[in-house]
């Protein structure tokens, strides 16, 4: 008889803690980011964050850390290599654009917090690298339901693209926002499967000069 394995205990304030924090670091920034702040978003004591986190910097690693992996179990949720040969690229731009899209406000700063402050924060550097490979990782599995190649480049692209819509969404939000990002991940993908059936073609269509100004100036 196999020995019993001892059950983790559930620690609600603990968990608690981790929520909040991502929340105040979307609403507040991580210099708003306190041991205070945090607590009382939790709705716990104060001295409740010191029992289990040596620093306001530990809690923060951790809860974000737990948000990116929450973060990629949701955008690996579905399975698309199942539908290879079923969908087309523009089912797979919709499917991307609304991952991209579906984050509320709060969590979506905190995610652009984590990408921004990696560079100089040690503690947010694991955290922002998971956060691109996510993406990354959702767009490889996107792209190889339509049957195209398997290049980190091109992911690298459409990440590039989703970070940055993100964030214009975010300081200039328009009505249409999710239908424009749908067209112009459709469009990339449209364009990097030209310049890889027909380089030379995009070629001589890059290398074409620009028409000449008629307009008499």
């Amino acid at each position: 008889m196999a020995p019993l394995q001892p059950r983790r205990k559930a620690q609600p304030r603990r968990e608690a803690l981790l929520n909040a924090a991502v929340e105040v670091v979307g609403t507040q920034g991580l210099a708003g980011t306190t041991h205070r702040t945090v607590t009382e978003a939790a709705g716990v004591p104060l001295a409740t964050a010191s029992y289990y986190f040596s620093s306001i910097g530990e809690l923060v690693a951790e809860a974000l850390q737990t948000f990116v992996q929450r973060r990629a179990a949701e955008m690996a949720s579905m399975d698309l290599g199942e539908l290879h040969g079923v969908l087309t690229p523009g089912d797979i731009a919709g499917w991307y654009a609304s991952k991209v899209m579906e984050l509320d406000v709060p969590h979506r700063l905190a995610f652009y917090e984590v990408l921004v402050n990696a560079p100089r924060s040690p503690e947010l550097a694991g955290p922002a690298r998971e956060a691109l490979a996510t993406y990354q990782q959702a767009t490889g599995a996107g792209l190889a339901a339509v049957g195209a190649p398997a290049d980190p480049r091109q992911s690298r692209a459409f990440v590039a693209l989703a970070v940055g819509f993100g964030l214009l969404h975010l300081v200039d939000p328009g009505d249409d926002d999710a239908d424009q990002l749908v067209a112009a991940i459709r469009d990339l993908f449209l364009g990097q499967e030209r310049s890889a059936t027909d380089p030379d073609g995009v070629a001589e269509r890059l290398a074409t000069p620009a028409p000449a100004d008629r307009s008499g100036a």
